[in-house]
């Protein structure tokens, strides 16, 4: 492609970094059984990245693949950085981890409606009582990312499919909505429609309930809940917060700080979740990190920047590849790749009969309240309320507060249903006598 070429000339000739992300797919949504949306698809966006004399940089953007437009986002990129960001390019390596697909998603348009037909007939077949599927839509296509610097060139191109489906459950005079959805590099139809179902049976679970009693009770969080809980952890593990001091783990290197059943991932290089490449949005190899070990924290995520500054106060065997862009429109920063706690052995079933009563969290209210710095929470909890592995009543509007690191120190149990959720993935998490709050004795 000649304009490629010839922003590498420009790359050699400045201090100038071209990320280009290409995303092409079909995407059909049905709402009420009524046909919503059915588009194919191309987006494109460029971000430049450029860094003065002064080691400052500004950052602009177009979604125009033209050389006029990408001229002027140079020349935005170049005045904005008088007032830009300390920043540095990594050096292109060598060599990359090698990261295949072994399968080719189709875009066929016909077939794709066939198979979001089938999903949908999958709800309303499920149980009478599911009364409307408000939403389904099915994204399908591929994604090529492309980083250019230093008259050099780097390309990774994945598939990926996306599923959201959104259901409605009457029972008597109440009603509840409950969703589910899939992100991966595949189609993976027997698990959408395992989703299907769990988001039926969770609605039909949640129009049963009512407003609850005050429990001291032993807690489950299911696989879908417990990725919630992980996603609020993930502030603790950037290693710009740990080097300001925001971070709760930042003096816990080395420290037991969570409970010996917890072991947390980063894999940036798993060709079977989401986030895996070869390289992060700058350009460094992405690789597989051990943050959490039996409850032993060893590790925090950078991106090269932060590594560097690391090393400085002392910080050694750091890897960088933890660089992530928001959106086009914004600096990369430190993110996680695939982020996932390690599964155990019991099964979800087997987790409910571990104690004589036992409480099942279906729903969580208020999870973007919670204080990501200290890991205090107040959340409002919906679920199924067990006694010796049966249901015996289903309660709603129940208040458990508590912290986020004592949650994860007190796990006494991990199933092993690990279950990603785009690219967070987490088994069902079991811990003990907890206070839920419902305001009757």
């Amino acid at each position: 492609m000649k304009l490629l070429e010839t922003l590498k000339d420009l790359s050699q000739k400045e201090s100038i970094e071209f990320w280009i992300e290409i995303e092409e797919g079909v995407e059909i949504e049905k709402r009420d059984k009524k046909e919503f949306l059915e588009e194919k698809y191309l987006d494109e966006s460029v971000s430049v990245r450029y860094i003065n004399k002064d080691g400052k940089a500004g950052l602009s953007y177009t979604t125009f693949l033209d050389l006029s437009e990408l001229k002027k986002a140079v020349s935005k990129a170049k005045i904005l950085s008088n007032c830009g960001v300390p920043s540095f390019f990594p050096e292109i390596q060598e060599k990359y981890p090698e990261i295949s697909f072994n399968f080719d998603l189709e875009i066929n348009l016909k077939k794709i409606k066939e198979s979001l037909n089938e999903l949908e007939e999958k709800a309303f077949s499920f149980d009478s009582a599911i009364s409307r599927v408000e939403k389904i839509k099915l994204s399908i296509g591929k994604v090529r990312y492309i980083l250019i610097r230093d008259n050099q060139k780097l390309s990774f191109e994945k598939p990926f499919c996306v599923f959201l489906i959104s259901v409605v459950a009457k029972n008597k005079d109440k009603e509840a909505s409950s969703y589910e959805w899939y992100e991966g590099v595949d189609f993976n139809y027997r698990e959408i429609a395992r989703r299907v179902e769990l988001a039926c049976k969770k609605a039909l679970a949640l129009s049963k309930t009512r407003k609850g009693k005050n429990l001291k009770v032993s807690v489950l969080f299911p696989s879908f809940v417990a990725v919630e809980l992980l996603d609020l952890l993930e502030f603790s593990f950037l290693g710009d917060e740990v080097l300001k001091g925001r971070s709760y783990l930042k003096d816990k290197l080395w420290e037991k700080t969570f409970s010996e059943k917890i072991t947390i991932f980063d894999d940036g290089i798993n060709p079977a979740l989401p986030e895996s490449r070869p390289f992060d949005d700058e350009g460094v190899a992405q690789n597989k990190k051990v943050l959490v070990e039996s409850g032993v924290v060893k590790s925090f995520l950078f991106d090269n920047y932060w590594k560097k500054e690391a090393e400085k106060k002392g910080f050694r065997d750091l890897t960088a590849g933890n660089s992530r862009r928001p959106d086009f429109s914004s600096f990369p920063k430190i993110s996680s790749t695939n982020f996932y706690i390690e599964k155990g052995f019991l099964k979800k079933e087997e987790l409910i009969e571990l104690e004589n009563e036992v409480f099942e969290v279906l729903e969580i209210l208020g999870a973007h309240t919670a204080n990501s710095i200290s890991g205090d929470f107040s959340f409002g909890v919906s679920g199924i309320y067990y006694r010796k592995g049966e249901p015996v009543d289903y309660f709603c509007e129940l208040a458990l507060s508590g912290n986020l690191f004592e949650l994860f120190k007190n796990v006494s149990e991990v199933g092993s249903d690990l279950s990603f959720y785009g690219s967070t993935g987490a088994p069902s998490l079991f811990v003990e006598k907890m206070d839920l709050g419902g305001g009757k004795t």
